[in-house]
């Protein structure tokens, strides 16, 4: 019993101790910018933090998305490695590692989704001095919801207390509005209408209006004009979840593969689909299921049978019957599906081009992590990136 106690003691005094040294850590960093959101938080944080660090701020990043970094530099930025899922407690040593560069500023993508969490991360581990909302969609409704006013209230915990926050959501605005001013906190809306598509030419990737304009609101809002935080972002590292178009010509025919496997909501699939749909004729889906992701290969189904007409859709992964079940179920019909669930990446490669006739558009979208990513990395090994 004796023993127990001690252990217990000992154990309560290191986790005072060490709380007591993140705070330190903390508030060496005068700013301390938190991106929240349902899409592009990954993105936005990496615009943020090369507009601000091309005026000759020190400043380091953390993004949680597709492959989570630890970003020092422009051209610098280390792996994160996990033993297990991700934990809102490794920002204590995001911030122990950020020590040893003295900082001016620090931009983190939140890594919370339990509403909770999401309040404790902002006050407590990172002491947020400036929020960022990207948007609030209809994803991780099965955490945050079950409706999307539930995750846009999940989201607004996260709004710093007399602090500021920058959103490009629409919708939900008024509602941060208010909620922003019960903390004491003033709120700054980008519009996506703003960014010109000039000003986009100058990104190598397929980068989108929404995150630029409200990354250039937060430079602009620290003193960086509009054209040095552009030069800045044009030459960042941009994420690996960002959409990708490449080129693949085999077996006497020609593709453009289309990759948005790391968006999650159906209203970012939506819109990235309209941004390509007209690029051909002939259009092909595919889309990847996970077998721990049910739910989600249910709501492609349905996603795909009300807004994605094409020629086939092609479910790879695992669990595919969830997605092929669905989609039947609301409307596709059964000679329009190819289930290649459980085929390796090379017979997905194959049979897709049997299904194109000539020329055409590979949509892929579902799941990027684990086999996603694998297939799409075998396809886009084969041909070349478009430039924009």
């Amino acid at each position: 019993m004796f023993l127990l106690l001690l252990l217990l003691i000992i154990f309560l005094g290191y986790g005072i101790i060490e709380l007591r040294n993140h705070h330190i850590n903390v508030n060496k960093i005068p700013i301390r910018i938190q991106v929240n959101g349902t899409r592009g938080k990954s993105s936005v944080t990496r615009l943020i933090a090369a507009g601000l660090r091309v005026s000759g701020m020190r400043v380091v990043a953390k993004t949680t998305g597709t492959k989570p970094r630890f970003i020092i530099s422009d051209k610098d930025e280390i792996p994160i490695k996990r033993l297990g899922k991700a934990n809102i407690i490794e920002g204590i040593k995001i911030f122990r590692q950020s020590r040893k560069y003295k900082p001016d500023a620090i931009v983190i993508e939140c890594m919370a989704l339990l509403p909770q969490y999401q309040r404790i991360e902002s006050c407590q581990l990172v002491g947020t001095t400036h929020g960022v909302i990207t948007n609030v969609r209809a994803d991780h409704l099965d955490v945050m919801g079950p409706t999307v006013k539930d995750v846009a209230i999940a989201l607004s915990g996260t709004i710093p207390r007399n602090g500021e926050l920058f959103t490009a959501e629409n919708t939900y605005l008024p509602f941060f509005a208010e909620k922003s001013k019960e903390l004491n906190t003033k709120i700054y809306y980008s519009n996506p209408e703003s960014v010109s598509d000039e000003e986009m030419k100058g990104f190598s990737y397929v980068e989108h209006k929404d995150n630029v304009a409200l990354a250039l609101l937060v430079c602009e809002h620290f003193g960086i004009d509009r054209k040095t935080a552009l030069a800045g972002m044009y030459r960042s590292i941009p994420d690996s979840g960002v959409l990708r178009i490449f080129t693949i010509q085999d077996f006497g025919k020609r593709i453009e593969l289309v990759n948005t496997t790391a968006a999650n909501d159906p209203d970012s699939i939506a819109m990235l689909w309209e941004r390509t749909k007209n690029r051909k004729d002939e259009r092909i889906v595919l889309v990847n299921c996970r077998d721990d992701r049910a739910d989600r290969s249910k709501q492609l189904g349905e996603l795909m049978a009300k807004r994605f007409p094409a020629n086939f859709y092609v479910a790879t992964g695992f669990l595919t019957s969830v997605f092929v079940r669905s989609a039947i179920r609301q409307g596709i019909p059964k000679s329009k599906i190819v289930d290649l669930g459980g085929k390796s990446p090379a017979e997905i490669y194959q049979k897709t081009f049997e299904l194109v006739q000539k020329d055409a558009l590979i949509f892929a979208t579902g799941n990027t992590v684990g086999f996603g990513e694998t297939l799409i990395n075998y396809f886009a090994a084969k041909g070349v990136e478009n430039v924009y």
